[in-house]
């Protein structure tokens, strides 16, 4: 989706679940643009403009390589839910949806992720699904 086409003020109750990243090299520059309250909460603190490497490290840091590098890489929407990896923080169950972004070209260079947080649910299975080539096919054709 081009990133023109979409204007985060235009979803108010979406807003506090929303982060919205640059991303480069893959998936593994990732730069946070717009952070929102719910996620900033859960943190302890707000990271708009910092980088993944200014914040987390080890295996958190290279989940997030994953995840983001199959957006990036597939061009496509991956869901994705877990424990909530943040160093010093309870773990808590957490469900993500990372959609890519263009700023218009072809090349996936930004990051559309909405995330929302459970608290005492733990299932023991995390889970990271992506859109299939068909389901992109198929939604594409739906639009025209």
């Amino acid at each position: 989706m081009p990133r023109a086409a979409l204007d985060p003020t235009e979803m108010p109750a979406l807003l506090p679940h929303l982060i919205l990243a640059d991303v480069g090299d893959g998936g593994r520059a990732i730069r946070y643009r717009l952070v929102g309250t719910d996620i900033v909460a859960a943190h302890g603190f707000d990271y708009t403009g910092r980088t993944i490497q200014q914040l987390t490290s080890g295996a958190t840091l290279d989940f997030t390589y994953r995840l983001y590098g199959l957006v990036v890489s597939r061009a496509a929407p991956v869901y994705s839910e877990g424990r909530f990896r943040w160093a010093g923080r309870e773990y808590r169950w957490t469900k993500r949806l990372h959609l890519p972004l263009t700023r218009g070209g072809t090349e996936v260079d930004m990051v559309l992720c909405g995330q929302m947080f459970e608290e005492g649910v733990d299932t023991g299975e995390e889970l990271m699904l992506v859109a299939e080539a068909v389901e992109l096919a198929a939604d594409l054709a739906s639009m025209r």
